[in-house]
């Protein structure tokens, strides 16, 4: 039987617990909501490179028309974006094995594995596919994803020219559904889809005169496709931060779900040894009280019977 005083130091530590899950979850939902808006301004500017791209496109004649060539059997790079923290559920356990799934068809071309974030990296080992290169993951924008993505530009420019690598593959979760959910999903993003460039070609044009330009149409349009690479791995890193804040706060409301029950089973537990303790005060008051009385009852009785 616990004491009451044990059973109020544990209802408060779970308090407490409950006031982290509760704050967790709310930075988690105001992270997705600042991702949200990076979502839909990075959407903006990359509508913005495709109309460039669309412009320089159409100024090749078919016979020369601009495309990267995608070939089979290419040196491939498998770059996976997981998570540095913990508490968001089954997110690196869902895109590593998804990963290592997606990898298996490339398996005899993949030069070079890439883990973004820890958690995962241990993941993507399990499922026979140990990274080679590593990079910590932002926990938030405001943590410095600039210098983060700086750094695997220029490491992918090395496995170019070094290892030879023409095709890099993105790995990672994306917002699924009202953005409290997500699915994982690969990118390829290099070499650059002959398919996607030929539907900007053929696209229509939204006004009536084309935009003219000035600069060399080939250095316009490799200018126009680094940033178009550069916009595509800023999305990854949006994307995958804002499915993991959307599996941490599913994994906070669980929690707290978790908390409450417990809760009102200490407090249900706290009553009934409350009531306990008071009947059996009750019941020593009574006790006493007959213990007192009852001789004199008793006096009283055979002084009367006496009397007849």
């Amino acid at each position: 039987m616990q004491s009451l005083e044990a059973i109020k130091r544990k209802m408060g530590s779970t308090e407490s617990l409950r006031s982290i899950v509760k704050t967790m979850k709310i930075l988690a939902a105001v992270s997705i909501r600042q991702h949200e808006k990076m979502l839909r301004s990075l959407e903006e500017f990359n509508k913005t490179l495709e109309m460039g791209l669309q412009v320089v496109l159409k100024s090749y004649e078919k016979k020369e028309k601009k495309q990267i060539k995608a070939v089979d059997n290419l040196r491939t790079a498998a770059v996976v974006f997981g998570s540095d923290m913990g508490m968001c559920g089954q997110f690196n356990e869902t895109i590593s094995a998804f990963a290592a799934e997606n990898m298996k068809r490339y398996k005899n071309n993949i030069t070079v594995v890439m883990a973004v974030g820890e958690k995962v990296m241990a993941r993507l080992d399990d499922h026979g596919f140990k990274p080679q290169e590593f990079l910590s993951f932002p926990a938030t924008l405001t943590a410095g994803i600039d210098p983060i993505l700086q750094e695997l530009i220029f490491k992918i420019e090395k496995w170019r020219e070094n290892l030879e690598v023409d095709k890099v593959m993105l790995y990672y979760n994306k917002p699924a559904g009202e953005m409290l959910s997500y699915s994982p999903y690969v990118h390829e993003l290099l070499p650059v889809s002959e398919g996607y460039l030929d539907s900007l070609r053929e696209k229509k044009w939204v006004s009536v005169t084309m935009p003219v330009f000035k600069m060399d149409r080939d250095d316009l349009f490799d200018s126009l496709i680094r940033n178009h690479l550069y916009v595509s791995l800023y999305r990854s890193f949006v994307a995958s931060l804002t499915s993991e804040n959307a599996a941490r706060m599913a994994s906070m409301e669980a929690a707290e779900r978790h908390i409450n029950d417990r809760l009102d089973e200490l407090k249900r537990i706290y009553n009934e040894e409350r009531q306990d303790q008071i009947t059996s005060e009750l019941l020593d008051i009574i006790a006493g009280f007959e213990t007192l009385t009852l001789p004199r009852f008793r006096e009283k009785d055979a002084r009367h019977w006496r009397g007849f």
